[in-house]
């Protein structure tokens, strides 16, 4: 029953993050070394909030064409 609204709040979600403008961010010398073992640590979280992107995706593709050859 809450599978379809959570499914389209997902799919909202993850459109927002992709046209979303991807903004660089300019810092001194002395932070930007430390910025880049932060962003290196949280890789894998980033990796794996793709993953769960991707397979959204295709299960709400895969309804969508189940829905449409009904």
């Amino acid at each position: 029953m809450l599978q379809k609204p959570i499914i389209t709040l997902i799919l909202l979600w993850q459109l927002i993050d992709e046209f979303r403008t991807k903004k660089q961010k300019h810092s001194e010398p002395a932070i930007e070394e430390p910025d880049s073992r932060e962003r290196h640590e949280w890789h894998y979280l980033k990796w794996g909030f793709r993953a769960i992107q991707v397979v959204a995706a295709v299960y709400i593709l895969v309804q969508l064409i189940q829905l449409l050859l009904r």
